[in-house]
């Protein structure tokens, strides 16, 4: 929990920062690079967080990868700085919240849509389109998934709400209605 504050606090400052020098989506792209290449290799991210090796040769090891990286001098500084107060560690978090706030930005929704079966496209479209006018965006994104368990219907998810129109779902409400004795 203390993790996700940092995170927040971090890709909040550098988001300000973005939108100052109207870089945010530069920043995002730089910041994903950095994230992704320290999450492929491992062994170097614990290296350059564990304090059980000295700190001036983990900052010289960042270091160089910084100077052997394309990246504009902000994000190196905002690197260092994670680095130098003990929250690299926290690194894919602050990118995970930083790209909250660049689709926020853009007016871009993202959704988990979960359907027994593949949808044709035009069905996805006319999902899309109702989602837009339901949140009010420029644009959604939908990552989709198919459960059979589901056994007809769909189930949308928008951050922390659920629309389960699943035919799974009314058969539980069924189910647990029977049992009650309200049916």
């Amino acid at each position: 929990m203390i993790g996700i504050g940092i995170a927040r606090r971090y890709a909040t400052a550098l988001f300000k920062v973005g939108l100052e020098d109207n870089k945010v989506e530069e920043y995002g792209k730089e910041l994903k690079e950095i994230t992704d290449f320290l999450e492929a290799n491992k062994d170097l991210k614990a290296y350059l967080i564990t304090p059980l090796f000295e700190k001036s040769l983990r900052k010289q090891v960042l270091e160089t990868i910084l100077d052997k990286a394309n990246l504009s001098e902000i994000m190196k500084r905002f690197l260092t700085l994670l680095f130098d107060k003990k929250r690299l560690l926290y690194l894919k978090d602050i990118f995970d919240y930083y790209a909250t706030l660049l689709d926020e930005y853009k007016g871009i929704c993202r959704a988990e849509l979960i359907s027994a079966i593949s949808l044709p496209d035009d069905v996805l479209e006319a999902i899309k389109t109702k989602l837009k006018e339901v949140t009010g965006k420029k644009e959604v994104v939908l990552e989709i998934k198919e459960d059979p368990q589901l056994i007809g219907g769909i189930v949308t998810k928008i951050g922390d709400m659920v629309y389960d129109g699943s035919i799974r779902r009314q058969l539980n409400i069924l189910k647990e209605n029977l049992k009650r004795g309200e049916v």
